[in-house]
């Protein structure tokens, strides 16, 4: 698609087709959903590493659904249950969360209709008070309908388009990293502790859980040396105890670190339980769907601006999303054969 992008940006006025097949549409979805898995089959083996280190003797897993009643106004509400380890491993999280949400109807006028799905995560909660000061460990993923969104980001390189728009400049921070994990705290002074120790933790320190493989007969790919810093720490901010100046507006805290380990990106966060809570209230208010929907109209209007990433959009979440079919876009189309 890069060089297909290219080809087209050289000779903008020249009508292009471009010819796919159904099983090659249907070979890009299945890898699409394959490559999600063993991405989040990294995110939660981290997790449970963190986890034993961090949370004492035992923990349970839930599964978190925050969703939207539908209606004219906002109306949020979180539902959660407790699942089994398998189940965190066999599934994506997005279907974690529309499976808990699937179990529920909301009642209508005369019809009951479906919940949507606002947000989901996983929480590890400790069996007993762990004397790290760690309250609870979350793990969250992009829902695969922002990931769509994301391939065709990272073909037009959004981050430099919208940094080099005075307009769009402002909303460069909606572009976030796809895996995440956060460490709950009871206090700042444990954040900090916490945040020190996980710089500083090698990969014989934790438990490693014994897993099979997200796909069969291919070996786990785990290159863990007992003595060697477990996480290479990439980049960290801290919006914890750095001048009120730099701190966020809207009141958020933690100490945030993009880490690279097994050649994975992912994004911990170590914060203070206060605000913990005053972040879920926020995921489950009006502000965070106001803060997706934002997220795409920067989306849309970067569309207009530039068709061609408005096109390639619209074949990304065809391959990705949708049933494969045939369809025109100005001066460019696609045509599904067999």
């Amino acid at each position: 698609m890069t060089e297909k992008k290219a080809q087209q940006e050289a000779n903008p006025g020249r009508p292009i087709q471009l010819e796919l097949t159904r099983q090659f549409a249907a070979n890009v979805r299945e890898s699409f959903k394959q490559s999600i898995l063993r991405g989040e089959f990294y995110l939660h083996i981290m997790s449970h590493v963190v986890s034993s280190r961090f949370l004492g003797d035992g923990f349970e897993l839930h599964s978190n659904a925050i969703g939207i009643l539908p209606g004219g106004e906002d109306r949020p509400f979180v539902i959660r249950e407790r699942i089994t380890r398998d189940i965190l491993f066999s599934q994506t999280d997005l279907d974690l969360g529309n499976h808990l949400l699937s179990k529920f109807r909301y009642q209508s006028g005369d019809d009951w209709v479906q919940l949507g799905l606002s947000a989901n995560f996983v929480e590890y909660i400790p069996s007993r008070h762990p004397p790290s000061g760690v309250n609870r460990i979350t793990s969250r993923v992009k829902a695969e309908e922002e990931l769509w969104n994301k391939v065709a980001d990272e073909i037009f390189n959004l981050d430099d388009l919208v940094s080099r728009d005075k307009h769009l400049r402002q909303y460069s921070k909606y572009i976030k990293d796809i895996f995440g994990i956060k460490l709950v705290c009871e206090d700042e002074a444990a954040c900090l502790r916490v945040h020190r120790e996980l710089s500083e933790l090698r990969g014989g320190d934790c438990e490693w859980p014994v897993l099979d493989s997200p796909q069969k007969g291919d070996p786990l790919p785990l290159a863990v040396q007992p003595g060697g810093r477990l996480l290479d720490m990439v980049e960290t901010k801290d919006y914890l105890t750095c001048d009120p100046s730099r701190m966020k507006k809207t009141g958020w805290k933690a100490i945030k670190s993009v880490v690279r380990w097994q050649n994975q990106l992912l994004e911990i966060q170590v914060q203070p339980l206060a605000n913990y809570y005053l972040e879920l209230d926020h995921m489950a208010g009006p502000s965070h769907h106001s803060f997706k929907l934002q997220r795409d109209q920067v989306r849309a209007e970067i569309a207009e601006r530039v068709p061609l990433y408005g096109f390639y959009r619209a074949l990304l979440r065809m391959m990705f999303l949708e049933s494969a079919e045939s369809f025109d876009f100005g001066n460019a189309s696609v045509r599904i054969s067999g």
